[in-house]
């Protein structure tokens, strides 16, 4: 019972350390990019640093992450921006991850799945094939900082969590950082047509259509068995 409440109140003191920076800082100036390069410019070698911090706290933050992928590749490049991106990704999801896990999931477990069987039943199924989960909910949803935050309430092991997001992100920030850098040396917009610029799109909308596809096969193969009562 006191592990409990002890819980409970590193969970408010997080929400309250939350509020706080956002009450504090001014995050706006984090999506223009001439005030970002200001910034990572004056760490100079420590720049690169100061940019994943910043990706990481904008998955605890639910800032547009995906905006601040895209400044990485127009302020580092294609390659260096996808490093620095994908860096900052996996650790803050796997932070928001952990937060959750030892932090809400008792209480979610205790309090949802007792009622409801069929969310126990998705749960086990969810641990069951975490990494395959994992793996097509990033292709699908990327970045999204509430999946992060679902995933912790769930069974789904660290290492699969870990494992399915380092992979399933990497497709949406290369993409994301192949196209800022090469929007950045645009000479006109006629070239927004050329096979440079068509084929990565129609590869993404491709792996979606095949992420869905299989994440339907997963979960609907085997349908979640109805309650047992009996009365």
């Amino acid at each position: 019972m006191v592990k409990k409440y002890i819980k409970i109140c590193i969970g408010l003191l997080l929400a309250g350390v939350i509020l706080w920076i956002y009450s504090t800082y001014d995050f706006s100036t984090y999506t223009k990019v001439n005030e970002m390069r200001v910034l990572i410019d004056s760490f100079g070698t420590y720049g690169s640093i100061v940019f994943i911090v910043l990706c990481i706290a904008g998955i605890f933050l639910h800032l547009p992450e995906i905006v601040l992928i895209a400044m990485g590749g127009l302020l580092f490049g294609g390659i260096k921006g996808f490093i620095y991106g994908w860096i900052g990704v996996v650790v803050g999801s796997t932070g928001t991850f952990l937060c959750v896990r030892y932090i809400l999931r008792d209480v979610f477990q205790a309090s949802l799945e007792s009622r409801f069987r069929h969310l126990r039943a998705f749960d086990e199924r969810l641990a069951e094939n975490g990494f395959l989960t994992v793996l097509m909910l990033r292709l699908v949803f990327f970045v999204a900082s509430p999946l992060n935050w679902a995933i912790g309430l769930t069974k789904v092991r660290l290492c699969q969590y870990v494992a399915g997001s380092a992979l399933g992100v990497i497709p949406g920030i290369a993409i994301t950082c192949y196209f800022a850098d090469s929007i950045a040396v645009l000479q006109s917009t006629d070239t927004l047509f050329t096979l440079k610029m068509v084929v990565p799109v129609g590869l993404v909308a491709a792996l979606l259509i095949i992420s869905g596809i299989s994440a339907w096969r997963l979960f609907g193969e085997k349908p979640i068995p109805p309650s047992q009562d009996t009365r």
